[in-house]
């Protein structure tokens, strides 16, 4: 009904703008959100809550009297809400100013002058949480009867009770569908406090009696056998059900017998006696009643990105954490993302404002809390889309401008904060004689309207309407003379000048915009370009030469079209070195100034090529040619700049010869013309040689335009590469290996490389050359030994031909040939790998180049193997002095609790096997015990077949490992030692990332 009347309202509207002699035209481009009456419909800030349970209660008036006032004075409500949850939290703000925040509440109801100091404390302590309803903007309401819709509010927040913002349904029949009051309902339900609800109906607009409210009261607090074990009163005016509830209120001083010494027990709850019965309870529940763990009560969002989170109980603000999830967003371990807000406590240590750095969006989220001892500590959430609850147009003269005109106004979210809307949602009506053209802005709230076909003295009637919420304003202006400027003012000197896209400084050739806001005869800001060149003189001052362009105008243009005209510079070129120029900008009013640095590029003086990264070869692709250019001043030129002498036509650069040059990308803009060059240097300073197409004499040349010289380098393009040499990789093989028969492949594996003539890395593949692989017996039985991977041998197939791609991978490093023994079979033998060089028959024409490494098969006996502790390094953890001096342990030396509790601070204890050339051949050895000279300081223990040792105390010690050879049990002594420094982190590594944090502990440490 209420969106119904808008809309007739609006229709309206526009058939008064339209009607005859009156030219009206909507808007070029239309904005977003704006207040009048819908939001009260959809809006769940706190006011517009309280006024809707007033309807759901019985107190419903008129629809009709919901429109624009009622939606302004429920923005106003919002506002005063926010603003004060602001106050109640904010950093730096002492409690004098707070107290002042709050007593201004008071000040504005009019029926609470009468009210001590002590009394307006109390009820304004309530309206901060918004646990009580005021019956207006001025007046609270002291002898109003209240409800049993409003008491479920005032006691579920008060009580500290979980409260759910998200609920729109109830499951009481009787409360209507996205009723304000659902969430404390509800809570009350929960908690199992609600009161004689019969056949599933609440009677919500039901009277509550004041033995009700001293029994629900009682309940929350969890006074309930305390109050059975009170004497009862004996008060006739209190039912039997109620009396021993309504003695022990009346012991705890939560509420007082009336005149007369009686306590009257059925009679009807005043808001005045519920405010002080309530702020009596809420007292009582933060100090001797309230609950052990931490739980979050309530979350509400209460701006755009602002959270308000309540808890049930005061927490170490210090130690509390609060992250926020989001729906769908997850962690590469497909865990919930967590977002960390900034945090501001109350000063209770109640509640707490976390601000996101990104808005909220309507999806569902979750706050969670931890860092104390919590009971319930994740809530959800679900925000709405920011939307605007009012709008007002913010252009207060009476005239305007004959000219192009700027409306400003401005739209309030439904947070009480101000934003932005969206020309979409905006429609512009303007009547007037004449017509008018309105443009609404893009990047601002304001409407710029085109008068010159009206005359001085007409008048201009502006309406808007925001569509989304069907809010309407309106204003009458006079059009008044031609604009004057009257004042200019610059702004932040230090940011105000406007840069094109990709340009990092103000340079020759370059333009920049000064930002400035310029204000006519009458008060307003100037938009019309027009009148800003007519109105404003540039001079400039302070360098020596023309700095600035005269072939084109410096003249005011709204660079960024965010309708607001910057003043233009366009830079000379030819600057020599870097300028500082003052800007003077005078009209009728005086003048104002600021000073401009315009930086000249760094000019060529000196520039030598070369040398090439690697012998060029006919056919070789995608080679680069080093570059130094050196300027006058005698400094070296970066990469970047020195392709920005090229991509500017500083420079000029090609090749004579077999070679085509071409940058990658291979066309850029010249920032100074807009032109599209063709280059051939890249953005590192490197030339790129795109392919090189013959072989013989060629040459690189650079001409230097400015100076009118060329320097050259010349090049002998050598024959196409051809491979011409194999062999073994010993970074990542070894000659000799040596390969215990009871293991299932060998630990070192075999790799080979390939040089061409240039003895550079060969990685192409041609058909007339292969790579011979021949396994061959030197001695001990057959078939010890195999091969398995890119090549498979054994004495059965001894050779094969692989082509080179088999061999080399596409970077040019090796491919892996891996060894597999045959137990219990011993021998040694011989991998050769032999480049051949094939006819066109396919056989072998000549072979080239060969290279060889053994393999001895050996069982675990072998006499060459040596053995050494293979340990992480670094001192252990004394576990058991930090977990007893933590309270964790009854005993440091409780090794049997660390072991079976904190195994990860315990350090693996293992053996190598290596063999005579110091390579690990893979072979384990079963360790026997390990003994220590201090066992206060060290334990041993086997955790899943994986010997350990735990440091205990802090202390050095000597350790013993005795271990199972093929000769018998050995050992192995080491000196280690154990402290309580050894936890202190000194580098965290982020994850899914190469960047690691390093420094002080105390810089490093985080939560």
């Amino acid at each position: 009904m209420r969106k119904e009347l808008a809309l007739l309202l609006s229709l309206l509207l526009l058939c008064y703008c339209l009607a005859p002699a009156v030219y009206a035209e909507e808007a070029v481009s239309q904005a977003t959100q704006t207040t009048t009456k819908a939001d009260s419909e959809t809006t769940q800030t706190p006011a517009s809550a309280d006024s809707e349970t007033d309807q759901t209660t019985s107190k419903a008036g008129s629809e009709t009297a919901q429109t624009t006032t009622n939606a302004d004075s429920e923005t106003a409500q919002t506002t005063t809400n926010d603003g004060s949850a602001d106050s109640e939290v904010s950093n730096g703000e002492d409690s004098s100013e707070r107290a002042a925040t709050e007593a201004s509440l008071a000040d504005q109801l009019h029926d609470l002058k009468g009210l001590s100091k002590d009394e307006l404390k109390k009820i304004d302590d309530l309206l901060q949480i918004d646990a009580i309803e005021k019956t207006s903007d001025d007046t609270f309401g002291l002898e109003e009867n209240i409800t049993r819709a409003q008491v479920a509010r005032t006691a579920a927040l008060v009580l500290g009770l979980t409260i759910d913002h998200r609920l729109t349904q109830s499951s009481f029949k009787d409360i209507s569908s996205n009723d304000s009051a659902i969430p404390y309902i509800e809570a009350l339900k929960k908690a199992d406090l609600f009161q004689d609800a019969t056949d599933n109906k609440y009677n919500p607009s039901g009277i509550v009696s004041r033995q009700e409210l001293a029994m629900l009261l009682i309940k929350g607090l969890g006074l309930d056998e305390k109050a059975k074990e009170a004497t009862s009163s004996k008060d006739e005016t209190v039912g039997d059900t109620y009396k021993s509830y309504v003695a022990y209120a009346l012991q705890q001083k939560l509420m007082t017998n009336q005149t007369g010494g009686k306590f009257g027990g059925s009679e009807p709850v005043t808001k005045k006696t519920l405010a002080f019965t309530a702020y009596a309870a809420m007292q009582l529940h933060t100090t001797s009643a309230k609950p052990e763990k931490a739980s979050i009560a309530e979350v509400k969002v209460i701006g755009r990105n602002k959270l308000s989170v309540r808890l049930n109980r005061d927490v170490d603000v210090d130690a509390a954490v609060f992250v926020v999830t989001k729906a769908g967003i997850l962690d590469s371990d497909n865990n919930p993302v967590k977002f960390e807000p900034i945090i501001t406590w109350s000063d209770d240590s109640t509640s707490a404002t976390l601000e996101m750095s990104d808005d909220f969006e309507f999806a569902q989220y979750e706050v969670v809390l931890s860092g104390v001892d919590v009971e319930t500590g994740t809530m959800g959430f679900m925000p709405e889309n920011e939307r605007a609850a009012k709008v007002e147009i913010v252009t207060e003269t009476e005239k305007i401008s004959w000219s192009k005109a700027l409306i400003e106004y401005k739209a309030i979210n439904q947070y009480g904060e101000e934003m932005k809307l969206s020309p979409s949602n905006v429609n512009v009506y303007v009547s007037a004689p004449k017509k008018v053209t309105s443009t609404v802005l893009a990047d601002h709230n304001g409407i710029v309207l085109d008068l010159s076909e009206l005359t001085p003295g007409n008048t201009v009637t502006v309406n808007l309407l925001e569509k989304s919420g069907y809010l309407s304003i309106s204003k009458t202006f006079t059009v008044g003379d031609t604009p004057q400027v009257s004042r200019i003012d610059l702004g932040d000197t230090e940011s105000n000048l406007k840069l094109p896209a990709g340009q990092l400084i103000f340079q020759a050739g370059g333009r920049a915009y000064l930002t400035f806001a310029a204000y006519d005869q009458y008060g307003n800001r100037m938009t019309d370009t027009k009148y800003l060149n007519m109105g404003i003189s540039k001079t400039f001052d302070g360098a020596l030469g023309n700095v600035f362009r005269t072939d084109s105008p410096n003249d005011f243009i709204d660079f960024d079209n965010d309708g607001y005209p910057e003043l233009q510079l366009a830079a000379n070129s030819d600057l020599d070195s870097n300028k500082e120029v003052t800007v003077n900008l005078l009209f009728s009013g005086g003048q104002v100034s600021e000073t401009v640095t315009v930086a000249a590029p760094k000019t060529p003086y000196t520039v030598v090529i070369g040398p090439a990264s690697t012998t060029l070869t006919e056919g070789d692709v995608n080679k680069e040619v080093s570059l130094k250019v050196i300027d006058s001043t005698n400094q070296e030129l970066e990469g970047t700049e020195i392709a920005n002498l090229e991509t500017t036509g500083k420079i000029t650069v090609y090749a004579t010869g077999g070679i085509i040059l071409e940058a990658d990308p291979a066309i850029r803009v010249d920032p100074n013309t807009g032109q599209l060059r063709n280059v051939n240097i890249n953005l590192n300073g490197n030339i790129r040689i795109k392919q090189v197409t013959s072989a013989g004499p060629a040459a690189i040349h650079i001409r230097i335009n400015g100076l009118n010289q060329t320097v050259t380098y010349p090049l002998m393009i050598e024959q196409a590469r051809k491979p011409n040499t194999i062999m073994l990789d010993e970074n990542n093989s070894a000659r000799n290996i040596l390969l215990i028969n009871t293991l299932e492949k060998s630990k070192t594996n075999a790799v080979f490389k390939i040089y061409d003539q240039f003895d550079e890395a060969y990685y192409s593949t041609r058909t007339d050359y292969k790579v011979e692989m021949k396994l061959e017996r030197i001695s001990g039985v057959t078939d010890a030994v195999y091969t398995t991977g890119v090549v498979e041998l054994s004495e059965a197939n001894p050779v094969v031909l692989k082509d080179i791609k088999d061999i080399i991978k596409s970077n040019g490093d090796g491919q892996s040939i891996s060894f597999k023994p045959v137990a219990p079979r011993k021998g040694s033998y011989k991998l050769t790998a032999t480049l051949v060089h094939l006819d066109n028959s396919g056989q072998i024409q000549e072979r080239l180049s060969s290279d060889s490494l053994t393999v001895d098969v050996d069982d675990q006996n072998n006499p060459t193997l040596t053995y050494s502790l293979d340990m992480k390094s670094g001192d252990l953890i004394a576990a058991g002095r930090i977990l007893y001096d933590a309270g964790k342990i009854n005993s440091v030396t409780n090794a049997t609790y660390l072991f079976n509790n904190y195994p990860a601070l315990a350090k693996d204890v293992g053996i190598l096997t290596k063999d005579s050339l110091g390579l690990d051949t893979g072979l384990t050895v079963k360790v026997r015990a390990v003994t220590s000279d201090n066992p206060k300081a060290v334990a041993y223990g086997n955790i899943k077949g994986v010997g350990k040792i735990m440091g205990l105390d802090s202390g050095k010690f000597n350790f013993t490992v005795f271990f199972d050879t093929p000769s018998g049990v050995q050992s192995l002594t080491q000196s280690w030692g154990s402290g309580v420094d050894s936890l202190v982190p000194n580098s965290l590594k982020v994850k899914n990332s190469s960047k690691t944090l390093s420094g002080v502990p105390e810089l490093i440490r985080t939560r």
